[in-house]
């Protein structure tokens, strides 16, 4: 018995001299990549600890863990929004998701816990302060916070995401419960409807919401005629979310239910082209064209002049380079990397969607997406001949060059899915965007312009998905380019911006994250970061002296010596372009609501 107990003693002794052993070499080699030498962490590093040295909510009488929006990068001070005489500082919780997803990365990476630390507290806060009775947060395209009065400021007390994203994982671990709840009311806020799932971008931030899931299902034909607009960019927001819940709580009918919705956009695809609608229903209270006009926008506009085909928004394809309409199909094959096998069918959506618009719209000669019906009915160099919603009279369709967010889409699905296709738009793409040659197939030699001056972070995440599918060698040399070319173009005074030329840097910049994930797979180093998701966020409201406009225009887009109105004027202009509705993540749809 002593024997035994003799023999244990030293076995408990050499279990711990082992397991003390196996730590430190752990933490040795965390610690040999968080202090080796990379520009990339370094600068990713200096950028977080400027945002929360400068960028917290110090702001009117009560201090908060919140952090505002941005900042002018050389007097440290956050924008002002001016409104019917009141100044706004914006603290948005969603326009906060990269930067709450740099600051877990940062600690993934470095050890220290300070960086998740601050996005925990802010999250925390919201859900103690910010939400609404019914769940909902006071966050997203229409309301924010005011750091300076410590109120909310808003034209309207409506909840909208459009291809936001947000981070649901981190605050699933900071409060499930209070997760649970907004991504529940989420859903029954937004859906008029769940027999035929007719919803809407707004949602009421004051309607008293059930349990969602318990509905019956009866779907009808798609483009019925309803009350909300269906625009996939809320209608993404509401899938992404129910898959999230159903992955974090193991809840299986939200999944159910996305899929459900996803697939009313799958409905909606021309039998001859493949290519689907951007909406699945109409509205009958839209504004065509001024309050006096209601109904479907397109059909008002171009259905004069194209009565043999059906004209409503849900068969405008909107084709412009950097486009919210790919975000969502980006958010499917993420989706479907989370899920495994239960999110099959959001891989095999996708694919087929950009397998049309590649066979149907896209032209190689100059890289660019025609505008035209979902039927195939070409729309470029319509002369517009009314005024409404999607441009003035006169104004001229033109096809819209592919960008780079194009390029990290299709290199995006051929790493997941492997298609040959999605191979030879990628490369298509990049020969268009001036990249050079990523070889005629995965197994053929590339010739890669390595003198680019792109400074695109969604260029920089096609190559790492080349490479991560391949693991040929210039794949990864093309996004440390690009990557070098972002610390030199906008990386300045410790913040990313635009360029040196733009005084305001964005917290929910997606370049600080991304070059993380350059970083870790360079080191070789298998860390789990949090997913670069497609957001874009985005703050809509009345500004005075400049009339209705977007955060992303009068503050983001202003530079050194610039007027706010000039920028706005700038802006306009582009979001006025053919299809305008589905251009960007800061888009005109609400202008004329």
């Amino acid at each position: 018995m002593k024997r035994n107990t003799k023999y244990n003693i030293k076995l408990y002794h050499f279990v711990c001299l082992a397991f003390t052993l196996l730590v430190l070499t752990v933490l040795a080699v965390h610690d040999s990549y968080a202090d080796s030498d990379s520009k990339y962490l370094d600068a990713v590093r200096t950028y977080a600890d400027n945002v929360l040295k400068h960028g917290k909510d110090v702001y009117g009488q009560k201090h908060t863990p919140m952090f505002v929006d941005g900042l002018n990068i050389h007097t440290h001070q956050p924008p002002k929004w001016k409104r019917k005489g009141k100044v706004w500082v914006l603290s948005n919780l969603a326009s906060h998701q990269n930067i709450f997803r740099t600051l877990v990365a940062l600690t993934n990476i470095t050890g220290d816990q300070k960086y998740r630390r601050e996005a925990e507290q802010a999250i925390e806060f919201a859900f103690e302060n910010l939400t609404c009775p019914n769940g909902l947060l006071y966050w997203g395209g229409h309301i924010a916070y005011d750091a300076q009065a410590d109120e909310l400021c808003t034209e309207q007390y409506q909840h909208e995401l459009k291809s936001h994203y947000p981070y649901y994982e981190l605050m699933w671990q900071v409060n499930p419960k209070a997760t649970k709840k907004f991504l529940d009311s989420f859903w029954a806020a937004h859906i008029l409807d769940f027999s035929n799932l007719e919803m809407n971008r707004h949602g009421s931030t004051k309607k008293s919401l059930d349990n969602p899931w318990q509905n019956e299902y009866k779907p009808g034909p798609v483009f019925f005629w309803g009350t909300g607009l269906s625009f996939i960019n809320t209608g993404s927001d509401l899938f992404y979310a129910g898959a999230m819940l159903s992955k974090l709580s193991g809840q299986k009918e939200p999944l159910i239910w996305s899929k459900r919705l996803a697939h009313r956009y799958v409905e909606t695809r021309n039998p001859k082209t493949g290519i689907g609608g951007y909406q699945f229903s109409q509205s009958k209270t839209a504004h065509c064209n001024g309050p006096d006009i209601r109904g479907d926008r397109a059909k008002y506009q171009y259905g004069d002049d194209f009565k043999d085909h059906f004209v409503v928004e849900g068969t405008l394809f909107p084709c412009y380079g950097d486009t919210p309409v790919v975000r969502p199909r980006i958010c499917q094959f993420l989706i479907s990397e989370m899920l495994g096998p239960d999110g099959k069918e959001f891989k095999q959506w996708a694919l087929e969607e950009l397998t049309a618009w590649g066979k149907a719209a896209y032209r190689k000669k100059d890289n660019s997406f025609i505008p035209m019906l979902t039927d195939g009915t070409s729309m470029e160099g319509y002369v517009c001949k009314k005024d409404g919603y999607f441009g003035p009279r006169g104004r001229v369709l033109k096809a819209g060059r592919a960008g780079t967010i194009d390029f990290w889409t299709y290199a995006l699905a051929y790493r997941v899915t492997g298609d040959k296709f999605m191979w030879e738009m990628a490369r298509n793409i990049a020969l268009g965007d001036g990249c050079g040659d990523i070889g005629q197939t995965a197994k053929d030699q590339s010739k890669l312009n390595t003198n680019t001056n792109s400074s695109s972070p969604e260029l920089l995440l096609g190559f790492l998905e080349l490479y991560k599918k391949t693991k040929k060698n210039p794949y990864l040399k093309m996004a440390e380019r690009i990557g070098d070319n972002i610390l030199v173009n906008q990386f300045h005074k410790g913040f990313f911006v635009k360029s040196d030329q733009h005084l305001f840097c964005k917290f929910d910049t997606v370049a600080p994250l991304v070059l993380l994930h350059l970083d870790a797979v360079l080191h070789g180093k298998p860390k789990t970061l949090p997913r670069v998701w497609p957001g874009g966020s985005f703050f809509h409201c009345p500004h005075d002296g400049v009339g209705r406009t977007y955060d992303n225009s009068v503050i983001y887009n202003r530079r050194i010596g610039s007027k706010p109105a000039a920028d706005d004027i700038t802006m306009k202009k582009q979001e006025q372009s053919p299809l305008a509705f589905a251009l960007m993540p800061n888009n005109a749809e609400g202008a004329k609501e």
